[in-house]
């Protein structure tokens, strides 16, 4: 008889374990991804989407002259960003529609966290971009989030696309290296713009910033000071 509990304990046991590790394997199992037919309908169009993109941001273009003609203010042309929308999603590495889209966000409906979003998203597929970065710049600076203004200014003085400009990058790191008051930062914008022949805003304000950082061991270049 106790033979027989113990085999029936035994059997509840195997069974019990069988149960948890059939869960822990379908758990473990890569998810399968979920296929949208807009992917599909993509995908079939194969390079052809570029050549569409381009079409539909003409198309966009010619609706927005259209509009401005019938006197429509520009933040009131909602139909504009749905074809920007699409550009992006025909061809991803179009940082003008981005760009945009980003523009009219933020300063035609003040959704400027949904623009800092579609730009970082656009940055995923064109990182070197000039625009991206100075509009992602922007946006941080407007948010007074300084750091990221510096960062991504950065990024966009150093970009080698065709149409840039370093120096609304430089003077735009300018303003946020003042308001962190961060002496690293504050002589290296400095640099950015005297490479750019434009003279130095504030001789003494660098001199005391050179002082405060040879006072702490940290030599120009080197890094934030800590």
């Amino acid at each position: 008889m106790k033979r027989a509990h113990l085999l029936l304990a035994c059997w509840v046991g195997v069974a019990l374990v069988s149960h948890l590790l059939v869960g822990e394997h379908r758990r473990l199992e890569p998810r399968k991804p979920i296929i949208r037919y807009q992917d599909l309908f993509l995908d079939l169009l194969g390079e052809g989407r570029t050549l569409l993109a381009r079409l539909v941001w003409f198309q966009a273009d010619l609706y927005h002259e259209q509009q401005d003609s019938a006197g429509v203010a520009v933040f009131q042309q909602k139909e504009v960003i749905p074809l920007l929308r699409m550009v992006t999603y025909l061809d991803p590495s179009f940082a003008d529609a981005y760009d945009t889209i980003a523009y009219d966000l933020d300063e035609g409906f003040g959704q400027t966290r949904q623009a800092i979003d579609l730009v970082e998203e656009g940055l995923l597929y064109s990182p070197e971009s000039y625009a991206l970065n100075f509009r992602r710049a922007f946006l941080a600076d407007k948010q007074r989030d300084s750091v990221s203004a510096l960062l991504y200014g950065q990024r966009a003085y150093d970009s080698t696309d065709a149409d840039t400009n370093q120096f609304l990058a430089a003077k735009l790191m300018r303003r946020a290296s003042l308001r962190m008051r961060d002496p690293w930062w504050g002589i290296q914008v400095v640099d950015l713009l005297i490479r750019l022949r434009v003279p130095d805003p504030d001789a003494e304000l660098t001199r005391i910033w050179h002082d405060m950082l040879q006072g702490k061991g940290v030599k120009t270049g080197s890094g934030p000071a800590g």
